[in-house]
């Protein structure tokens, strides 16, 4: 039986250069998201491999690995390795891009989840409206 995955991309445009954007997020610490109580580092944002844990205002607590990260491309990917309680599809991708509008020195965030096959409609409806919540508060605190 050939495995299958589910994909969930949201996206915004923040009226901010990519610059500023970029710099909110490439550290990885959320402080934008309301959802998001504390994040810990294992080392450097930058280093893959390396081990962030988030704890969030509900309680649950996640750690992500960084898989991959690009200051060229403005982009990182994680995925998360443990999560109390559990959640129904561990096995996931998560990348974050920003992207420059050079029509007007804005910048597009995506932010794309690939779900192995459990990934169940539940789990990619949550992350759907946890992103657009996300993306909605990323906006407020970086346009001025």
């Amino acid at each position: 039986i050939p495995s299958m995955s589910t994909n969930n991309v949201e996206s915004r445009v923040i009226k901010a250069p990519v610059a500023k954007v970029w710099s909110a997020l490439k550290k990885q610490d959320f402080e934008f998201w309301s959802l998001v109580k504390s994040v810990e580092l294992s080392s450097s944002a930058s280093e893959v491999g390396s081990i962030r844990t988030t704890t969030f205002a509900d309680g649950t607590v996640q750690k992500h690995r960084l898989l991959e990260f690009s200051e060229v491309k403005h982009a990182f990917t994680y995925e998360i390795i443990d999560s109390e309680p559990a959640v129904s599809s561990l096995s996931a991708q998560h990348t974050f891009k920003v992207i420059p509008v050079t029509a007007d020195d804005t910048s597009l965030v995506q932010w794309s989840s690939e779900f192995s096959s459990e990934g169940s409609l539940e789990a990619v409806m949550d992350a759907k409206y946890k992103k657009l919540d996300a993306l909605k508060e990323l906006a407020k605190a970086l346009e001025n």
